[in-house]
């Protein structure tokens, strides 16, 4: 089988490495078309807020899906095209471009735009021009795909629900974790003072407030310090909550490292792991990537009861789970686990186990293998 994964993908996505690496680990041969749109992900957000009909952002479009139609004319024959995350608009090319070599076209949407867009990221309101425009933009991309990915089972309902498509054209591939990750797992012990570490881009749906109002319900506890490691959108709002509730546990470290350097310097030596943790509906249909570095590291991890979670994680086997939007409940979590050590060392053992046998980069591309040989066979026989 031979796949061109075709678009403006983000390289540095997770969600696209691990696809990549797991159809190749599993014997396919991928062929990437792609070319950059964004630079990162406050580059996106900077561009939506200046329109999408800005001039400069049209500009970059246009060179970039020029580069993709001159690269896309050197790869030669190949099965299926695969449009990467996120490539809502790169569907409307690689539509046109599969109807003349009457091959598939799968799109991995992974979630709405919509949902990111309006109801998570608050970038344009509710009935908008921009928001209706976003909402046909996710509509019409899965219309024109003959099959849609997806994150979650969560996610595939909401799509049907709320976007209409199709029950028979979606599927959901677990986000998981790329190689980079995949070590081994660390040693669970208990370090002087015990450690909880977020590391993210503080997306909204995060809660990364209710980890810092979770920090200053313990601050009694002075053997417990929190870390929270990255930078993104609501990283003035969550040190400034902070700096009034004079959290004094809290330790912001404001920086991008590699993986290599975030994994050495601050997941290795946690000794808790932070998942999502926002009330938000989109925050209730994830499980994102965090968790399930955790996992791969052998963290013990707690993120948010959430529909998304209950359908990857149980509850006190390989994953605590705990209220979302409650820094009381995320607090009693932490307790739990830094009073119990055995329980620690179950969950680290065991998530570390569901992902080696559910989440691993080979587990997600065997089964993305699967999904697009069903949609070849099933175009063949057009």
């Amino acid at each position: 089988m031979k796949v061109c994964y075709f678009g403006t993908y983000d390289v540095e996505q997770s969600r696209n490495n691990v696809i990549i690496q797991g159809l190749r680990q599993n014997g396919v041969d991928v062929v990437e078309c792609h070319a950059r749109l964004w630079y990162d992900t406050a580059d996106k957000i900077r561009s939506v807020r200046g329109g999408l009909f800005n001039p400069v952002l049209l500009g970059r479009a246009l060179g970039s899906y020029l580069r993709l139609i001159r690269r896309y004319t050197r790869i030669g024959d190949y099965d299926v095209m695969v449009v990467g995350y996120a490539g809502h608009f790169d569907l409307f090319l690689a539509k046109l471009l599969t109807c003349f070599s009457r091959k598939p076209l799968v799109f991995d949407a992974l979630l709405s735009l919509t949902e990111t867009v309006v109801e998570d990221r608050g970038l344009a309101q509710r009935g908008s021009l921009l928001a209706r425009l976003v909402y046909l933009v996710d509509k019409y991309a899965c219309r024109l795909a003959d099959l849609v990915l997806l994150d979650t089972e969560a996610h595939v309902r909401h799509f049907q629900r709320d976007l209409g498509v199709r029950p028979g054209k979606l599927r959901w591939v677990p986000v998981g974790a790329d190689e980079v990750y995949c070590r081994g797992p660390s040693p669970v012990g208990e370090s002087d003072p015990f450690r909880v570490v977020y590391f993210g881009q503080y997306i909204p749906l995060h809660g990364v407030n209710y980890i810092v109002e979770a920090a200053k319900l313990l601050e009694e506890h002075s053997d417990i310090r929190f870390e929270l490691v990255g930078d993104g959108q609501t990283y003035p709002e969550a040190a400034s909550l902070a700096e009034r509730l004079q959290a004094q546990n809290v330790t912001f470290r404001r920086t991008w490292l590699s993986p290599e350097d975030l994994i050495a310097e601050h997941i290795i030596p946690a000794d808790v792991c932070l998942g999502v943790f926002g009330d938000s509906p989109k925050a209730r249909r994830v499980v994102p990537i965090k968790v399930f570095v955790a996992l791969a590291l052998g963290k013990p991890v707690i993120t948010g009861d959430s529909p998304a979670a209950r359908e990857m994680l149980i509850h006190g086997t390989d994953a605590i789970l705990c209220e979302m939007a409650n820094p009381r409940a995320l607090a009693q979590a932490i307790l739990l686990l830094k009073r119990d050590r055995p329980l620690r060392e179950k969950i680290a053992k065991q998530g570390y186990l569901s992902f080696q046998n559910k989440f691993s980069s080979q587990v997600i591309g065997a089964t993305v293998k699967n999904h697009l040989t069903e949609v070849i066979n099933a175009k063949l026989k057009l």
